[in-house]
This record gives structure tokens, sequence and C-alpha cells, in this order.
């Protein structure tokens, strides 16, 4: 039989506590996709914060879209969360908000004009169309 290690991260274990986010379980190793693909090293679990966290968050962004250093160190204090995931919140807030309005960047539409800039996961619009046919472009 196999000698097991477990390692408990502290920052987010606390029992009986209002401990603060909790962590989805990590894949079981050794599920192969499809094919002879080697499976890359394990993310981190991703955060699920709490009802609470979540309300407190979004009630700062309503507030201001973005953080002080202070501000960050003060949430982090009392939501019980680290700075980095504070900060990780409120640069995908932020970056769903930019998605969801649909405007792109200037100089994104230049660049994909040009061929050298396309991360959209949506079709060409015709006017994008239109900017990479005439620098000899083929719509993709």
């Amino acid at each position: 039989m196999d000698n097991i290690t477990i390692t408990v991260n502290k920052e987010h274990f606390r029992p009986n506590t209002f401990a603060g986010p909790r962590t989805r379980r990590p894949k079981k190793p050794g599920v192969k996709p499809q094919g002879n693909t080697p499976i890359p090293e394990e993310k981190r679990p991703r955060t699920a914060f709490s009802g609470a966290q979540l309300a407190r968050l979004k009630h700062e962004f309503a507030e201001n879209r973005y953080l002080t250093e202070r501000r960050r160190q003060q949430l982090s204090a009392e939501l019980g969360l680290n700075e980095a995931q504070i900060k990780i919140w409120f640069q995908n807030k932020r970056a769903k908000i930019k998605k969801a309005s649909g405007q792109k960047n200037p100089l994104a539409l230049q660049l994909m004009a040009q061929g050298l800039y396309n991360h959209s996961t949506i079709p060409l619009s015709k006017e994008e169309e239109e900017l990479q046919e005439m620098h000899g472009q083929a719509p993709s």
C-alpha cells in the first residue's frame, strides 16, 4: 500500500470558524485526456468566494472600480482573503464588463486590420473584414 502525505494550507484551513474562501478539490491525478497527450501540471484550485465576500467585493467595486493599495490591504484583513485574490477579482470584474460592452480598443482594431491581433472568438464585423481586405489579409 502506498503512503500518502497530506499538506494543509494554513491560509485556507481554520476549523469551526468563518475561515474565508472555500476551494474546489483538485482533480484526481492519473486521468488522461483522449489520446496520449500528457497531463499538464495541476493548477491551483479556483477560489470559491462566500456570499458575504462576494457581496462586499461587489459593493466596493460599485463604489470604485480601482483599489488603492491601502484599501486592498483593508479588504484583505476584513474578508480573510489575500491581497492577490482581491486584486485579481477586481481585474476580472473590469475585464468582464469591458467584454460585455462590446467596445473595442482602437489600437486593437488597427492591429486586427493588419492581421497582427485577433484573439476574438466571435466572427469579424463587416468593418473589420473590410479593413483586413484593404491590408491584403484574407478574412479568417
